[in-house]
């Protein structure tokens, strides 16, 4: 069961990003927006160069508290979180899901709002950096993907997605679908968990709360990221550039097929 699912997987990412054979390596990173580029070249190098090669070992990446506070080694902050740990199944679920749902979540609800995204990722950073201090965590990014999968799965609700042997489901269900798959595989439940913690808290604040009675927007990105990242400012309730979700009728898995078929 488990490699023809991977073999779906596989199959999937590589039809939907490949449609025709006049596609080239070049020409599809080249279309792959910003944010999920550097996402995905970040979680995917680092942990392939470090547990694949040793280069660098994974204990100078992984968090530990007495490393980070005592001896000063701040750059573990950053490395826990690109870092996955190892290679094998997990690995490579983790790695078509941030690309999916990433790139369908800038491409859509992020569109033009690059800074938003940003913002968005460093909240769920800190969090799951928060909960790695006093969970005392080794690595924390399987929670920030999943995080991202949570909040697409929210802000596409009409979505009908489709998953292995033609099950279909609305997209809010998607992420305790993974979490079964996540199971059987042996992952790593608890960062499941709390990343769909964290996503739901920030889509909370960002969609529900502004608009109930005496609610109001604490989730604003700084203007100085907006500038950096040449973002225009946007109107209450909106995203400049980002197109109202289809109720219906999308998916999550390619172009048009379902996981376990063939």
């Amino acid at each position: 069961l488990l490699p023809r699912v991977v073999g779906d997987l596989v199959s999937l990412f590589y039809t939907s990003t490949f449609p025709s054979m006049d596609d080239t390596i070049p020409q599809w990173w080249s279309s792959v927006p910003i944010v999920t580029k550097y996402l995905f070249a970040s979680f995917g190098g680092i942990t392939l160069l470090s547990a694949g090669l040793g280069i660098p070992s994974p204990s100078l990446l992984i968090y530990r508290y007495h490393l980070v506070f005592h001896q000063f080694q701040i750059w573990r902050l950053i490395t826990c979180i690109p870092f996955l740990g190892g290679l094998g199944w997990s690995f490579l679920l983790n790695m078509f899901y941030l690309y999916t749902y990433s790139r369908n979540l800038e491409m859509s609800t992020f569109l033009k709002c690059v800074a938003d995204y940003v913002f968005m990722l460093l909240i769920g950073s800190v969090l799951l950096l928060a909960f790695a201090f006093f969970a005392d965590r080794k690595v924390v990014g399987q929670g920030l993907i999943m995080m991202i999968v949570y909040v697409w799965s929210r802000k596409n609700a009409n979505v009908e997605v489709s998953f292995m042997f033609g099950i279909r489901f609305k997209a809010p269900y998607l992420p305790w679908v993974l979490i079964f798959l996540d199971i059987v595989l042996g992952g790593d439940l608890i960062l499941d968990l709390v990343g769909i913690a964290i996503g739901h808290l920030y889509f909370y604040l960002d969609e529900i709360y502004p608009l109930t009675r005496g609610g109001r927007r604490l989730l604003k990105t700084p203007s100085f990221l907006k500038r950096y990242l040449g973002q225009p400012e946007v109107v209450f309730g909106t995203r400049a550039g980002a197109p109202v979700p289809a109720a219906g009728g999308g998916h999550a898995w390619g172009r048009g097929h379902s996981l376990g078929r063939g």
